[in-house]
């Protein structure tokens, strides 16, 4: 009976002895979870804020070492050196970018490797900024003075914003001035204030801008600063030194008119004495009959009316209580004897202004078209042949520029 029993004992533990070994319970060995990157995305950022993602991974075997495995991430940001299932992508981006493509990659102990793709976008904030002015234009200021300060108020209506620089721009920059609050943020639903002052250098129309630099998409931000610097007592200054008539004029004929601009940069009124030219050309103006008063201006209209052929010069001279009195401009124009005329079925033989052409140009009408569906082409020396729109140009002659 023992015998039975013992055979009986011996039997079961060879038939569990064989379950563990086909189920693998006799084993040491323990199974490893398969390592994966389960987070699946990233979110955008916004340029000069600090940016901070986490990505974690589940499986694997402790240690792990992660790495950006292709790609890159937005500049100034970057991915940490974490030895556990997760790590942060982390930084404060300076630099816009669109759908910007990474992987990352993270590797276990026991050498699994896992990774994932990823996009990102850093962006720039909307345009919360708004500006009391976009201009500011000073009263006229006597040269080596300075102003009264003129405020703008800079006010954020959404979130933080970060200011990176408030700066004076500009060709006459050094004639302004400001000093601000507003520091390197503005928080959100405040406001900070920039205060301008003027300091004109010299006479005359000065201009420069304040340029705000910021995170916000309507960077950057311009105000555009202006003023008139005088000079004591009266000023004349005139807008150029010298006027030329293009082209060849028709002796006894008239020029269209240039235009010079007198301007008082001073302190005092200018009055006008007399304006003159020399002979082949006239002039008109709304200068004279009144005294011009400080930053007032008006204008000297000058023809040109050659009695002979040839390069011609003269002067125009105004004549006034300023210093440098006579102010002078210096005129030139070439005359000829030669006429032009326009040729052809489609045009006018003159430009209505009286204008003629100086040279061959050609100017077609569309076939079959009426001639008014052309435009109108212009001829050297700033003459135009306009299309007679009473007629058809069936395939006729294009006018053109010929002498007579």
């Amino acid at each position: 009976m023992k015998s039975v029993m013992r055979l009986t004992v011996a039997l079961s533990c060879l038939i569990s002895v064989a379950l563990l070994s086909r189920c693998g319970g006799g084993s040491s060995q323990q199974s490893v979870q398969r390592l994966a990157i389960i987070t699946a995305s990233v979110p955008n950022g916004t340029s000069e804020t600090p940016y901070s993602q986490t990505i974690q991974a589940n499986g694997g075997v402790a240690p792990f070492a992660w790495t950006v495995s292709a790609g890159a991430l937005p500049h100034s940001v970057a991915l940490g050196n974490s030895t556990t299932n997760t790590d942060t992508i982390s930084g404060t981006p300076d630099t816009t970018v669109q759908g910007q493509a990474f992987t990352v990659k993270v590797t276990d102990a026991a050498s699994q490797t896992a990774s994932q793709p990823y996009t990102v976008s850093i962006l720039l904030e909307p345009d919360t900024i708004t500006l009391s002015a976009p201009s500011l234009t000073y009263a006229p200021q006597l040269v080596g003075t300075v102003s009264g300060a003129q405020p703008e108020t800079v006010t954020n209506t959404g979130t933080a914003v970060v200011i990176s620089s408030i700066a004076l721009n500009g060709n006459n920059a050094s004639d302004f001035s400001q000093n601000n609050t507003c520091g390197t943020s503005i928080a959100a639903g405040a406001n900070c204030a920039i205060n301008n002052i003027f300091a004109p250098t010299q006479s005359g129309p000065r201009s420069a801008s304040i340029t705000i630099l910021d995170n916000t998409l309507g960077s950057p931000h311009v105000i555009a600063l202006s003023g008139v610097g005088l000079t004591s007592g009266p000023n004349a200054t005139l807008s150029a030194t010298s006027l030329t008539f293009g082209g060849n004029q028709l002796v006894g004929t008239a020029s269209a008119a240039l235009s010079v601009t007198l301007t008082n940069y001073g302190t005092t009124a200018l009055n006008i004495t007399s304006i003159t030219t020399t002979t082949n050309f006239a002039e008109s103006d709304n200068c004279q009959g009144s005294a011009l008063v400080a930053a007032a201006n008006c204008t000297i209209n000058v023809t040109f009316t050659p009695t002979t052929a040839g390069n011609v010069t003269g002067t125009i001279s105004v004549t006034d209580n300023a210093s440098g009195s006579p102010q002078t401009v210096t005129l030139s124009g070439t005359a000829t004897t030669t006429k032009y005329t326009l040729t052809g079925s489609c045009f006018y033989a003159v430009d209505p202004a009286g204008i003629e052409c100086t040279q061959t140009q050609s100017a077609q009408c569309p076939f079959g078209q009426p001639a008014n569906a052309t435009f109108i082409r212009s001829c050297a020396g700033g003459a135009s042949a306009r299309v007679d729109g009473s007629t058809v140009c069936n395939g006729r002659t294009g006018g053109q520029c010929v002498a007579q």
